[in-house]
């Protein structure tokens, strides 16, 4: 058998650090070790399948690289697991029974998504992209869910939480994704401002492309507002601030971009230091308070 974690090495946790400073910020929060190892599980396996995904190389390798991951996962599953990374997943799976497998199939089917075409587009918002994000990365807000103590009452917003993280990373990356052929911003709202398809392979920072973005930040807004506030009322106590801490570092990405007019083509949208510690702060006092009142004034 492959060997099986049991703590959060600190290879792992580098790793984390470097890749997802922000996520790593969040999981100093969680006390529970066995729940932040089963957290760092999760990661290991999600980040395995981001990286074949977007590895750059020829996409039918990138394919069967997934295929590989989704066979591995129902052999790990069945107490057979052929890696380090999946026996990590199995022991998260035993300490968590309530941990279901369909958000892990449903994240490599949004991966598949990145790679149908050299050119990937989306029509429209909902239901386009939005089940795209839901695929990708809402479902690691369901994935979260029994470690955090938190009931089926709470999937709703865990999901709104996933799907604004990803929005926010497809805003940070425009010009990022552009290098790989891939716009995510929905075809129709490109139209409806006016913003031509060329303006974003060309890195064009026109009125157009600016109310495009601004459209995509008022969504963000709101499914971070929904995931804040189902947060306070769905989540135990003790699991609150981490996930406040989340909403409000990845909100603060949103914020930086806002301020920067809308400006994601000429340098990576990413807080000040500052920004992140008032961010961070913010999250531990609404925590602290179980208060809604930024989103709900």
């Amino acid at each position: 058998d492959a060997p099986r974690s049991t703590r959060m090495g600190g290879d792992t946790e580098a790793t984390l650090r470097a890749n997802d400073p922000l996520l790593w910020s969040a999981s100093l929060l969680i006390r529970d070790q066995q729940a932040r190892v089963a957290l760092v599980s999760i990661y290991r396996w999600c980040r395995r399948a981001d990286d074949v995904a977007d590895s750059g190389g020829a996409r039918i390798d990138a394919l069967e690289g997934l295929g590989a991951i989704s066979r591995d996962l129902d052999s790990a599953l069945a107490g057979r697991p052929k890696n380090e990374i999946d026996a990590g997943l199995l022991e998260a799976f035993r300490a968590y029974p309530e941990l279901g497998k369909e958000p892990f199939r449903e994240m490599l089917t949004g991966m598949r998504t990145d790679l149908e075409s050299d050119a990937l587009r989306f029509n429209t918002w909902d239901p386009d992209l939005l089940r795209y994000c839901e695929r990708v990365a809402g479902g690691v807000g369901l994935m979260l869910l029994p470690l955090l103590g938190a009931g089926k009452e709470a999937a709703a917003p865990a999901l709104d939480l996933g799907v604004a993280i990803q929005l926010t990373n497809i805003l940070r990356d425009v010009g990022k994704d552009v290098d790989l052929g891939r716009v995510y911003l929905p075809m129709d709202e490109l139209e409806a401002c006016g913003c031509l398809i060329e303006d974003i392979l060309e890195r064009r920072l026109t009125p157009a492309y600016q109310r495009v973005i601004q459209l995509q930040i008022s969504r963000a807004r709101d499914l971070y507002a929904s995931a804040r506030f189902g947060a306070a009322t769905t989540l135990p106590p003790a699991a609150r601030t981490p996930v406040f801490v989340i909403i409000e570092l990845l909100s603060a990405i949103v914020d930086e971009l806002e301020l920067r007019d809308c400006d994601n083509f000429s340098q990576k949208v990413q807080p000040s230091a500052l920004s992140a510690f008032r961010a961070l702060f913010r999250g531990w006092r609404a925590a602290a308070s179980n208060t809604t009142s930024r989103f709900c004034e």
